[in-house]
């Protein structure tokens, strides 16, 4: 297997975008949608830039130890600057601070756009629908990731398994088993919260052989993850949602990176001793 190196692209780590302070914040925003960054008045109401040639607000959601976007918002916000703007204004705001589903309130004349961070993109807008990365739940499906158009944030799915030996009663040979029992991702993505147990899972990529050492201390970088073999979704799931390694492959650590359809991960390390004792097949 040749060398290769793992990055996690189109992704945002959400915990660390909610400690940066406002400024950086308001920057980000208006980054990652491709706005202006031009501060303006418009009747006495403080805005942040421009999209094209319209108007855009970014919502501080940190004011008073945190608010939402609700209607009242934007009916107060109309109340001050709709005479005095045009057809089309933009609010970016974090998706769990917007209080309503749809992507956009009509006022009068005026259509107030919400751009949730996670990203929404609004049909209207765009000639092409905005769909969340979708990782390949099969070998034929790698490429068709490259049809996509969107982004996310990184947020580790919910994970519990269950590891065990099996021994083969006819080739007696011995394996080891990854039982996935729940696997739920948290992804902020349109439709993800719908989604059933294990539905959302697309590969698990292994390292057989981990240098793993519990007593390292210092600043020292971890050793990488070398990746030995990967295990799609739809394999797995034939297998009763069992991932089978044969134990003369595996040192004293395993680590396992699960990765869910919206390129989400969770990483685990789990030592021979952490499997229970042998069954029979």
């Amino acid at each position: 297997m040749k060398p290769f190196t793992l990055y996690n692209a189109g992704l945002y780590d959400f915990s660390r975008l909610k400690e940066l302070p406002w400024e950086q914040w308001r920057l980000f925003a208006l980054n990652l949608f491709e706005c202006r960054d031009c501060p303006h008045r418009v009747a006495g109401v403080e805005l942040d830039g421009y999209r094209g040639n319209d108007d855009v607000l970014v919502f501080n959601y940190l004011i008073n130890g945190g608010v939402v976007l609700d209607y009242g918002f934007i009916d107060d916000l109309h109340a001050q600057i709709g005479g005095r703007i045009g057809a089309r204004f933009f609010i970016i705001a974090p998706a769990a601070s917007v209080a309503f589903l749809e992507d956009y309130v009509d006022k009068g004349s005026t259509r107030y756009y919400i751009l949730r961070i996670p990203y929404s993109i609004i049909n209207e807008l765009h000639s092409r629908d905005f769909t969340a990365i979708m990782q390949p739940i099969d070998e034929a499906e790698v490429n068709s990731t490259v049809e996509a158009v969107g982004f996310d944030f990184i947020r580790q799915p919910l994970v519990e398994c269950e590891y065990y030996f099996k021994e083969d009663k006819k080739s007696k040979s011995l394996d080891a088993v990854i039982k996935i029992k729940t696997f739920k991702s948290k992804a902020m993505a349109k439709g993800a919260s719908q989604k059933e147990n294990l539905e959302t899972l697309s590969i698990v990529l292994i390292d057989y052989d981990y240098p793993f050492d519990p007593k390292r201390g210092g600043k020292e970088p971890p050793p990488p993850f070398e990746m030995d073999t990967v295990f799609y979704a739809k394999e797995i799931q034939a297998l009763n949602w069992e991932i089978h390694v044969p134990f003369r492959l595996l040192g004293q650590y395993v680590m396992l990176t699960y990765i869910d359809i919206y390129g989400n991960e969770y990483t685990e390390i789990k030592g021979l001793n952490e499997f229970k004792e042998v069954c029979h097949a």
